[in-house]
């Protein structure tokens, strides 16, 4: 009994506390910079700040408006080395595949006044995106070269015999994109918060043209493919979770 009794009374100086800190902090907050992860309680994952992977940081330029920017870069390696010694067929194969990802996002925010804890706000970004890949593969002395997109070889069989499939991955594109957004900032410190955000707008991609090169005597039937090249996305978009962040 004295034990519940404590635990009622700590938690009773706690919010009495919370609620005498909550009428020092104002309802816009200090000029600054901030910057936010994601989380997502569902996965129990933690993240940079949304479904891009960009890093976000957030200026304060008044009290109620804010300027953003978000950039992304991506690399990947992918190196694979074959190599048969023995036999009548000996060879020698390596398969070298890069990627490289760069977007940028700039915005602004007008925040409006709520409670005390709470800063709600509208406001638009903009951002591009740019992906190149190659591929590099080697067959003893002869060399083909993929740019575009990795090419990847996989074998089926229709029933009599067994045939090789290409598909293409990692495809290099540029892309642009515009929303219009909404969210809030509910404050449970002067500089540190939690906050949601939705919004509607549109992403245009454009694919790289795959372009396939090799040596006349290298063994594969490859050429380069005419492939759907434009994607327009339009309609509302979600972060993936709650933001987490704080001011400094």
């Amino acid at each position: 009994m004295k034990k519940t009794l404590s635990i009622i009374i700590a938690a009773l100086i706690l919010t009495v506390s919370q609620q005498a800190k909550s009428q020092k902090i104002p309802t816009h907050y200090t000029r600054g910079w901030g910057t936010e992860l994601n989380f997502n309680p569902f996965d129990g994952s933690l993240s940079l700040n949304n479904s891009t992977g960009q890093l976000k940081v957030r200026k304060f330029m008044s009290n109620d408006i804010a300027l953003r920017a978000g950039i992304s870069i991506a690399y990947k390696n992918d190196n694979e080395q074959q190599k048969l010694v023995y036999g009548t067929l000996p060879y020698d194969a390596t398969d070298k595949k890069t990627s490289i990802l760069t977007e940028l996002s700039l915005g602004a925010e007008k925040h409006f006044n709520g409670e005390r804890r709470l800063s709600p706000y509208i406001g638009f970004e903009v951002g591009i995106g740019i992906k190149s890949s190659k591929q590099e593969y080697e067959y003893n002395s002869s060399k083909m070269t993929v740019k575009g997109a990795w090419e990847v070889q996989s074998l089926y069989y229709n029933g009599s015999y067994y045939l090789t499939q290409l598909s293409y991955d990692e495809r290099g594109f540029l892309s642009t994109n515009g929303s219009l957004l909404t969210g809030f900032d509910y404050y449970m410190d002067d500089n540190f918060y939690f906050g949601y955000e939705l919004g509607f707008g549109y992403e245009f991609i454009k694919y790289s043209k795959i372009e396939i090169t090799k040596d006349q005597n290298f063994p594969s039937t490859s050429t380069s493919p005419e492939l759907n090249t434009k994607s327009w996305r339009i309609g509302p978009r979600l972060m993936n979770g709650v933001r987490i962040g704080y001011n400094f």
